[in-house]
């Protein structure tokens, strides 16, 4: 079974290169999944066509960028002229093929570019269109729920998106609304890789269920935290670091060049105290456990009300003599830890790998959690934005 971090570079891995997509699918794929820079380079490309090369796609990639506050005032005031030009021009023309009438992800990035320049704008040409629209495209799910979206954007009430990933995506934007069984359907698409032929645009929708729906499952409520809430939180330290004070050169005139290294594993327990803290008001750090014989056991932190001790290593060497020798130790603990103690029975494991050898990090894990009495181990990189001289 794939793992979560598996699941979800699967995932992304489904998306195809910008180049390779059409404009408007790659705009709709960045504001969908939060990709400004793929947004932005949609835009971009949209931006410098001109003329008679402009169509209605380049329009919705602009569309896309307003939504997402990426338009300087001279791209809104192109967006604006092709809008107006978009609104007189002849749809469902007799004998001539549909194209711009039934693709819904350019007609909702038009939806969203008419809104931003609404006050000088008339929308009612598109509202007229995308009722006929509807009707063209009732067969198809997808088309029918982004045609949804559109009519949403411009002001329609009532209306309920499809299919169940578009609807979770889309609201995780601010945009529609979603009925019971949504999010458990969109998540069971995402995960289990549900198969469909709506094209790229549908892998990006796939991605932002994802990532969207993976953030509510670290939500925590701290008033009511539990023992898996405890590893969610741990796990998601590494997303954390993103902000994590490591500078390169000043942010300021004023201020020093300033570096939070860690260097150590009492560093590594600062962190997660900083992190746990305010979470477990109960949290200890260097707890220590019954004697036996000579030796005084002393755990690293421990949370009594979940009966968890946190156990920290720092990972300072490469190769697999380093990785047998950080099992060992870990085995050893866990072995002395619950020996004697009723106050614990769960140990969960924080490693910090100062190599970053992240291609040995799923079976050090697996090995790690066959061990008696460890429940999880969390295994976190020296981010690449922390890379030593």
């Amino acid at each position: 079974m794939l793992t979560l971090p598996a699941i979800r570079e699967a995932l992304r891995q489904q998306l195809p290169s910008s180049g390779s997509i059409p404009v408007h699918v790659t705009a709709f794929s960045g504001w969908i999944t939060h990709d400004m820079s793929r947004l932005q380079a949609a835009v971009d490309q949209a931006n410098h066509s001109t003329g008679q090369a402009r169509h209605p796609e380049h329009v919705a990639a602009l569309g896309y960028g307003a939504r997402s506050s990426l338009l300087t005032a001279p791209s809104l005031q192109i967006l604006q002229d092709d809008v107006d030009h978009l609104g007189g021009r002849s749809f469902f023309a007799p004998g001539r093929p549909l194209r711009f009438e039934v693709d819904g992800i350019a007609l909702l990035g038009v939806a969203f570019g008419i809104v931003s320049v609404a006050e000088e704008t008339d929308p009612s040409w598109l509202v007229r269109l995308l009722e006929r629209s509807a009707q063209e495209v009732m067969t198809d799910e997808w088309q029918l729920g982004l045609v949804r979206l559109a009519r949403r954007v411009l002001g329609e009430q009532g209306l309920r998106i499809v299919p169940p990933d578009l609807a979770v995506a889309a609201f995780s934007h601010g945009v529609g609304e979603l009925q019971d069984g949504d999010r458990a359907q969109a998540w069971k698409m995402a995960v289990e890789f549900s198969p469909h032929n709506s094209g790229p645009g549908r892998d990006a929708v796939r991605l932002a269920v994802f990532e969207s729906e993976f953030a509510r499952l670290g939500q925590i409520s701290i008033a009511n935290a539990t023992r898996t809430d405890l590893v969610t939180l741990l796990q998601n330290v590494s997303r954390g670091m993103k902000r994590w004070t490591f500078e390169h050169e000043k942010r300021t005139p004023n201020s020093a060049i300033a570096r939070w290294d860690v260097e150590n594993e009492y560093h590594v327990q600062n962190l997660l105290w900083a992190v746990l803290a305010p979470v477990f008001p109960d949290l200890e750090d260097e707890e220590n456990l019954p004697s036996i014989g000579q030796k005084k056991p002393r755990a690293d932190l421990g949370v009594p009300s979940l009966r968890t001790l946190i156990e920290v290593k720092f990972l300072r060497d490469r190769g697999q003599r380093a990785l047998a020798k950080l099992i060992e130790e870990i085995a050893a603990d866990a072995s002395l830890y619950l020996s004697r103690t009723t106050d614990y029975d769960d140990i969960v494991v924080f490693i910090w790998d100062d190599c970053a050898q992240t291609e040995q990090h799923h079976e050090l894990k697996s090995g790690i959690e066959q061990m008696k009495g460890v429940s999880a181990a969390i295994i976190l990189p020296r981010p690449s934005s922390m890379k030593r001289a």
